[in-house]
């Protein structure tokens, strides 16, 4: 087997294989058998045809045509594999990404099978001075402090997912639970998703459309109410921004909301608090942990992207498509996590999946130089996750399952190894950087 490697922009590669046909031929011959497993011949038990039998029955070139196949089936993987112990002049690292593009150039009875195989490398790096950078952005971590306000917040929170909402027979009126049917019209025309059912609002928290729990104020159960409003400038969806509609709502259910008082008695039932003090230094505790873990995030983003920005290397367009797919895949699922339609969310944003993946596109660079970055300077400082730190970040993740029978179901083995072995490298990356100070 023969092979000639040409270096194409973007980190891609074409490499033209020519296999002789003494080389050839064995896989002429090993396709001829398998058409003759698949398919009755006359005269002859399946698998056990001769050659020109199956070239009567099939055809020559379907023959040669999944000798092809096999050949490149074997013979490409052997020629990566070779590649990968020698990269080729001005290759540093030869790594292959994606699936290859194949074409097969000459296939004709009795001659040499040559194809091309064309597919992109994992680029070469040019680490920028990664220690210095990551020490002037390690010596800006802020410290990380609690209010008395933001745990008087986390009170009120606990305080008020634990209230009663009672239905009264009175007005409606700030800080009440209420459930509305309501239609807005524009012009006289229905607002699309304009119309509700039994919607729940809290009048006064002002969470909904600017002024329409003002309206409700004043309410009974059993009410109805025609008012207008004017939708802000800035206002989501572009061809209402600014403009007057016309609401209809009617008022079904009015609810008190009593929240209970923070005292001793109510933090006991809480759990293991016997005062209200001890709750406190537990929220202390728990807001003071998450601002520690949300600064040190903060800082790693912070030098990861600037070692990234000042990297050089020429990104492939694959990585970078992938990433694309990646960050779609993540915002659909958080969509429907929520409980909303991927349709309906397009639709509220008044954008399209192509604008959107416009929009991503510099952001998507931007991961995968990042990702460039930490795979370079890893390589660089010789960083090799043990197999038990990998064994235990597996163990971690599959802990999110109900049973192992469930993670078997939907886990694979082996990419759950690599994902972890990332998780783990990258780790160690981050602590590394985080040291140069």
């Amino acid at each position: 087997m023969n092979h000639k490697i040409t270096l194409l922009p973007k980190s891609e590669v074409e490499i033209e294989i020519t296999l002789p046909f003494p080389e050839f031929e064995p896989h002429v011959k090993r396709a001829a058998a398998a058409l003759s497993e698949e398919r009755d011949i006359e005269g002859f038990r399946r698998g056990k045809a001769p050659f020109d039998a199956v070239k009567n029955k099939f055809g020559e070139s379907a023959i040669y045509e999944r000798a092809a196949e096999h050949a490149v089936r074997k013979t490409y993987p052997a020629l990566v594999e070779e590649l990968e112990d020698n990269p080729p002049e001005g290759v540093k690292e030869f790594a292959p990404i994606g699936q290859p593009e194949i074409t097969i150039t000459k296939l004709a009875p009795g001659n040499e099978l040559i194809y091309k195989a064309k597919f992109s490398l994992m680029p070469s790096v040019e680490l920028p001075d990664y220690k210095k950078i990551a020490a002037k952005f390690a010596g800006e971590k802020k410290e990380a402090e609690v209010t008395d306000d933001e745990i008087a917040k986390t009170l009120t929170w606990i305080a008020e997912s634990r209230m009663e909402q009672i239905p009264v027979e009175r007005e409606a009126k700030d800080g009440d639970a209420v459930e509305v049917d309501f239609v807005i019209r524009h012009e006289g025309v229905k607002w699309e998703n304009g119309e509700s059912r039994n919607h729940p609002l809290v009048v006064g928290k002002k969470t909904f459309i600017p002024g329409f729990e003002e309206h409700l104020a004043g309410m009974k159960t059993g009410d109805e109410k025609d008012f207008s409003l004017t939708l802000p400038e800035d206002w989501r969806d572009k061809a209402l921004a600014g403009r007057t509609i016309d609401v209809h709502v009617k008022m079904n259910i009015v609810k008190e909301r009593k929240i209970p008082e923070i005292n001793d008695e109510f933090v006991k039932q809480l759990g293991a608090f016997e005062n209200v003090e001890m709750l406190k230094k537990n929220i202390a505790d728990g807001l003071l942990q998450e601002k520690q873990e949300k600064e040190k995030q903060r800082v790693r983003v912070t030098i990861i992207e600037a070692i990234a920005k000042e990297i050089k290397t020429e990104v492939p367009q694959l990585l970078v498509e992938r990433e694309r797919e990646k960050m779609f895949e993540e915002l659909r699922n958080s969509i429907e996590q929520m409980g909303m339609k991927w349709e309906d969310y397009l639709l509220h944003i008044n954008k399209n999946l192509e604008e959107l993946r416009t929009e991503w596109l510099p952001e998507a660079e931007k991961r995968v130089r990042v990702a460039l970055a930490l795979r370079e300077i890893s390589r660089k400082e010789h960083i090799n996750p043990t197999a038990q730190e990998v064994q235990e970040k597996s163990d971690q993740y599959l802990k999110q399952f109900a049973d192992d029978t469930e993670a078997h179901k939907q886990i694979d083995p082996d990419r759950l190894r690599e994902y972890a072995k990332g998780i783990v490298k990258n780790e160690k990356v981050f602590e590394l950087l985080e040291s140069m100070k």
